[in-house]
């Protein structure tokens, strides 16, 4: 796949995601696509009530099965952590994002 078609497939992953709740349940899928993934980041399982954006983000690269490439986390800041320690995090207001890039 080139690199478009990968950004392009986490994007539709993440489009399929639109609409999720917690006030009905429907987030669920989310996390049970990010608690089926092994090893969990830090052991932690994400609970119902547990803030769920970063493992939006990681549930679409673990669907899309790109986790060598998308780091799997649960937590904002481990997750930049994670970019940090690899050399791939950027702060830049200047940097016009690609789709499927990561803005946090």
């Amino acid at each position: 796949m080139t690199e478009k078609q990968l950004r392009d497939k986490v994007v539709g992953i993440m489009e399929g995601f639109l609409g999720c709740k917690e006030s009905n349940g429907s987030h669920k899928k989310i996390l049970d696509i990010y608690n089926s993934h092994r090893p969990l980041p830090r052991g932690w399982k994400m609970l119902n009530t547990n803030p769920w954006c970063a493992a939006t983000v990681s549930a679409a690269f673990i669907k899309a099965g790109l986790t060598d490439i998308g780091f799997v986390e649960c937590s904002c800041s481990q997750m930049i952590a994670l970019y940090k320690a690899k050399g791939r995090w950027m702060e830049a207001d200047s940097y016009v994002p690609s789709p499927c890039d990561l803005m946090m």
